[in-house]
């Protein structure tokens, strides 16, 4: 998994997020993690690529949306989101959990570059190397 995103991952991500129906707020390489099915013990999922702060101007919403940026260019492959009792923690530099049905989620970062989540309170985007 790249660090950074490239100018090639940048447009992949321009063209799954569309600026006609969203407003992208951050963006950072990341993994994703659940504590499922044994809840005290992240399993990873398999799903990683360009994580998507992103408020939905049609439905006035914020979500982060899992965007692939391999080969296979399979567009939005999760998304989950942000509504107002949204729980979401900063664990450690370059980990960050949040609740996902019921369950816990965990995001492990790759960027070189840290960014922030304005408007989601809880947010707090990290790098790793």
């Amino acid at each position: 998994m790249p660090s950074v995103l490239s100018d090639d991952d940048k447009e992949t991500v321009k063209r799954f997020v569309p600026k006609q129906t969203n407003k992208i707020q951050a963006v950072a390489v990341a993994r994703l993690y659940v504590a499922y099915p044994n809840p005290g013990r992240w399993t990873n999922t398999g799903i990683q690529g360009a994580i998507v702060l992103s408020n939905d101007l049609v439905g006035n919403t914020y979500w982060l949306k899992m965007v692939d940026i391999s080969s296979g260019n399979r567009g939005v492959i999760w998304d989950q989101e942000i509504y107002d009792t949204w729980s979401y923690n900063q664990d450690r530099t370059y980990f960050h959990s949040f609740e996902i049905e019921e369950r816990s989620a965990f995001r492990q970062f790759a960027s070189a570059t840290p960014s922030a989540c304005p408007k989601a309170r809880r947010c707090a985007c990290s790098s790793t190397r």
